[in-house]
């Protein structure tokens, strides 16, 4: 398993991992540096294979990790940035993405009312913008009856974030067998309950309104929907890290 940048550098430390991170992100006890500590210096790649292979009931091997790797999904501008972006295979020789989300209490973003509001104002500044359009389009990609206006108190990043993941493509520009959204809650020092306990739920109403099916598993909470026609397994897991900041 080898760590490369978005710039195709590869990663051996955290100062490397740092030096294209937003220094406003990089802070102890929040997201970006925790998953980094996560990978480089506490197995995290192992630990996130053993889930992985727990709720796909398949071994999993991580061939290769980008932070903040963009996937497009779309052609209405910037596209998904993963936290981490992980090309995998599984026992059987299918090959495996996984767009993971790392997160402290950080929200999912603003609701897609508010987006919806947001990018209004923007294509009154700007007829070239393709903001609105883009979110008026995520919704029936889960389900033609869905739609912006049902979603209105849905968190916008996780139906970016989900879109993000089913449309990685592979190095010879075909698609992955299999797909992979991982949330990940790192409960440092600086985890606030409340906006946990608050976020959780943002994710829960969002699996509920694109149709999701609970998979059973024993330590972390696992789901499956479609998007575009293609199976997409969600996960949402806590790792306890008191032990640092």
């Amino acid at each position: 398993m080898n760590i490369f940048s978005p710039h195709g550098s590869e990663i051996f430390s955290l100062d490397d991992w740092a030096s294209f991170v937003r220094k406003t992100h990089w802070k102890k006890g929040r997201s970006a540096l925790s998953v980094a500590d996560f990978i480089l210096n506490r197995e995290g790649a192992a630990h996130l294979e053993s889930q992985l292979s727990q709720v796909l009931q398949q071994e999993v091997s991580i061939r290769r990790i980008t932070p903040e790797k963009q996937v497009r999904f779309d052609l209405y501008g910037r596209g998904r940035f993963h936290d981490l972006a992980m090309d995998c295979v599984v026992s059987d020789g299918k090959s495996l993405f996984v767009g993971l989300e790392a997160k402290v209490d950080e929200s999912f973003g603003n609701l897609i009312q508010d987006e919806l509001i947001n990018a209004e104002k923007e294509l009154a500044r700007n007829p070239r913008s393709k903001a609105l359009q883009r979110i008026r389009d995520l919704p029936a990609r889960y389900s033609p009856s869905l739609s912006a206006n049902s979603m209105l108190d849905v968190r916008y990043q996780l139906v970016h974030g989900t879109a993000g993941t089913v449309s990685a493509l592979r190095e010879n520009e075909a698609p992955y067998d299999m797909y992979v959204f991982f949330v990940l809650v790192f409960k440092t020092a600086l985890y606030d309950q409340q906006k946990g306990a608050e976020n959780h739920r943002d994710y829960l109403r969002f699996l509920a309104r694109v149709g999701a099916s609970p998979i059973d598993h024993p330590h972390v909470e696992a789901h499956s929907l479609t998007l575009d026609g293609r199976t997409l397994i969600c996960i949402y897991e806590h790792i306890e890290v008191h032990s640092y900041t």
